[in-house]
């Protein structure tokens, strides 16, 4: 449902289910923003955030994280994610999320 409501809004929505080769992935779908869950099949999203955020070469991209456990907005953040979405969510909130992460890209 998320990724035909992206889509619907313009996004080119690249996915990933698992962190298999995902260096290689990110390095071909060369993707403005990475949207992620905190909980991923097979491995924390917070140790994933923390090791794109250590290579200079992903170390720009806007990493929005998502979850629904009660302190995951703190940890998601101090992993290095630059926004983070509580769900369940309103579609609204995360269009006005990516707009900013968007803005962020323009600055960087």
């Amino acid at each position: 449902m998320l990724q035909a409501m992206l889509r619907h809004r313009g996004y080119h929505v690249s996915i990933k289910e698992d962190i298999h080769e995902l260096d290689s992935f990110i390095e071909e779908a060369l993707p403005d923003i990475i949207l992620m869950d905190m909980l991923l099949s097979g491995a924390d999203g917070r140790e994933v955030c923390r090791h794109l955020k250590s290579l200079p070469k992903f170390s720009g991209i806007p990493v929005i994280m998502l979850s629904a456990h009660p302190q995951a907005k703190t940890e998601c953040l101090a992993a290095g994610a630059d926004f983070f979405v509580e769900k369940p969510f309103e579609m609204n909130n995360l269009f006005s999320i990516l707009d900013n992460a968007e803005s962020k890209i323009k600055i960087n």
